[in-house]
């Protein structure tokens, strides 16, 4: 028999800037490192022989968590990986809600219905899946395994491992437990997340809108002229980013202005704004986020350096704030 733990990655751009992300490769967040801290003490006293994760970076710098502290080899495989999106890559939850709203609750409800053009298809990610779990698990017969993978490929395979029930959605970094012998695998538990604290559960953090808020109110869409993107809530622009390319020779770009509204304020909905900024500086080549804060709007410094900026210099009446949002994370 090999025991097998499934856990599902660290908090990633997508949870925090509510933007889909399949295979499309992103950082943990800072939260997220903190999760992996806690996931790792989970596992202290938890013998594991092997250690296997998808290719992409959230799941790699998760498994950090056991393959560090005990001496293991990664075993990188593409099969773990999450749902390709196709054409969804990388597009804000809200432009989904917005201008896909059917299509979208079918790939919340019964996602083995879903598909988009150059998507992958419910039985393509769940079949790949599950081959090359059996293939691990039989490569370490009588031994324990820990695989890092995603939450949407996970919940699919979860969903045909419970007899075609579908599990509640699972918080980052949950663990789950399965047996496999005589080719067949049985649930021992799901999703557990018990060592994460409230204070860095995402959902936790995101209970304000996860207990029945109306998604039209948190999720945003963006407009974008020239270099501002203006974010959008029930069709009303509530906040806006507007970034300069002027440095991205340098692999920078510039945050010139962030603003929203202050209604809207104390909600974690910023950390969209920045997310946009994120999104247009990859597909521009850039990988620092720069941004300088005036004396006079200190009380900024705080939001940028919860979101994972640091402190370069203070000079012209002004603190310089720059964030790595290169891909792999160090």
């Amino acid at each position: 028999m090999t025991k097998i733990y499934l856990v599902r990655h660290a908090e990633a751009e997508g949870n925090v800037y509510r933007r889909i992300h399949g295979q499309y490769d992103s950082r943990i967040t800072p939260n997220g490192l903190r999760q992996v801290e806690a996931l790792r003490t989970r596992f202290q006293g938890i013998p594991i022989d092997a250690c296997y994760t998808s290719d992409l970076n959230r799941t790699c710098v998760t498994a950090r968590s056991v393959y560090l502290p005990k001496g293991l080899e990664l075993r990188r495989d593409r099969r773990f990986r999450e749902v390709d999106l196709g054409r969804w890559e990388d597009i804000p939850f809200g432009w989904l809600e917005r201008f896909e709203p059917e299509r979208m609750t079918q790939f919340n409800k019964e996602p083995q219905l879903w598909s988009v053009k150059d998507s992958e298809t419910f039985p393509e990610y769940t079949q790949r899946f599950l081959t090359a779990l059996r293939e691990a698990a039989e490569e370490n017969d009588g031994k324990t395994i820990a695989v890092f993978t995603h939450g949407c490929v996970l919940r699919g395979v979860q969903y045909l491992l419970s007899g075609n029930e579908w599990p509640p959605y699972c918080d980052n970094t949950a663990v789950s437990l399965l047996d496999y012998e005589n080719g067949a695998f049985q649930i021992e538990y799901l999703n557990d997340s018990s060592h994460l604290s409230d204070e860095i559960s995402t959902f936790a953090r995101q209970k304000w809108w996860r207990a029945g808020g109306d998604r039209r109110d948190f999720n945003m869409w963006f407009e974008t002229e020239g270099e501002t993107s203006y974010a959008v809530l029930r069709d009303r622009r509530v906040g806006h980013i507007r970034v300069s390319g002027r440095d991205c020779e340098k692999g920078e770009l510039r945050i010139e202005d962030i603003f929203l509204e202050e209604s809207h304020r104390g909600r974690a909905l910023g950390a969209q704004l920045l997310g946009q900024a994120v999104s247009l500086a990859r597909k521009m080549g850039c990988g620092t986020l720069a941004a300088a804060v005036p004396d006079e709007m200190r009380r900024a410094l705080h939001f940028f350096e919860h979101q994972g900026f640091l402190l370069q210099s203070e000079t012209d009446g002004a603190a310089v704030l720059k964030m790595d949002i290169s891909v792999p994370q160090r």
